[in-house]
């Protein structure tokens, strides 16, 4: 074999050697998942927001929208309460502990409050959910701890039992953060999230560690939907959410607001 000809082999080998595929990604394991979400979720146990919301729903009397500005307090699992107004007008006001929610609707004629247990509400919109709920399908809670990781060939998957239902999460891979969270419920039904990234995204004061939200997140549930625009968010202290006790008080809000009708 001459010189020319040594020189031509080693050529070709070396674009095969350069075009060869590359070696698979290392696939994320389900330690690794939760311990990454654990640690970008935690900062995020007590949480104000402020955007807007567009609310889409469904009665008897037809197609129904409203939007207006979004002022939220997210307080953990132990409550939470999300005010729509426009002009300053409360339009409507979603509160919910554990047990129970209420919906101010001053969209209606005559203005009414509705209180019930979460499963009450399934019309009223899809934000009539108990917090825990609420958070989970914001991505704002670590995930439970018998779920298990999988990978489609777009998504990382995060399947298991959640909150009493099934919890199926897709995240985007490399960074883990949410596209889609779905809760399905025996009563309730199915809840979902969609988190739109491409409308960009909002970082959280005070918070440098906590993963970053996406700036859009559509809740829907069948019979409503909520398209949720985030503008800021910031963390709060046990005290500074103590100090806006007032927006969790159905009672005090409903001395002031002095709905129509209570049911």
């Amino acid at each position: 074999m001459n010189a020319a000809h040594l020189a031509w082999t080693a050529a070709v080998m070396a674009v095969l050697v350069g075009c060869a595929s590359p070696p698979p990604i290392e696939r994320t394991s389900t330690d690794t998942v939760l311990a990454d979400w654990s640690r970008r979720t935690e900062p995020l146990e007590r949480l104000h927001v402020e955007g807007q919301a567009q609310v889409h729903w469904r009665d008897e009397q037809g197609e129904h929208m409203e939007q207006g500005d979004l002022s939220a307090w997210l307080d953990g699992d132990l409550r939470s309460s999300l005010r729509v107004t426009k002009f300053g007008d409360v339009y409507l006001w979603y509160g919910a502990t554990p047990r129970q929610v209420w919906v101010f609707d001053f969209v209606s004629d005559p203005s009414t409050l509705r209180t019930g247990p979460p499963r009450a509400h399934q019309d009223a919109g899809t934000l009539a959910v108990r917090p825990a709920v609420l958070r989970m399908l914001l991505g704002l809670d670590p995930w439970p701890r018998e779920v298990v990781v999988s990978h489609a060939e777009d998504a990382v998957l995060v399947r298991g039992p959640a909150l009493g239902g099934q919890l199926e999460a897709r995240l985007r891979p490399g960074d883990l953060q949410p596209l889609t969270i779905t809760l399905e419920f025996s009563e309730r039904g199915r809840l979902v999230a969609e988190h739109r990234w491409s409308t960009g995204e909002v970082w959280v004061e005070f918070a440098p560690e906590a993963r970053r939200l996406a700036r859009v997140v559509d809740l829907h549930d069948g019979r409503a939907k909520v398209k949720l625009r985030t503008s800021h968010a910031e963390v709060m202290t046990a005290a500074e959410m103590d100090a806006q006790a007032t927006v969790f008080d159905r009672e005090k809000i409903a001395a002031h607001l002095q709905p129509d009708v209570v049911k």
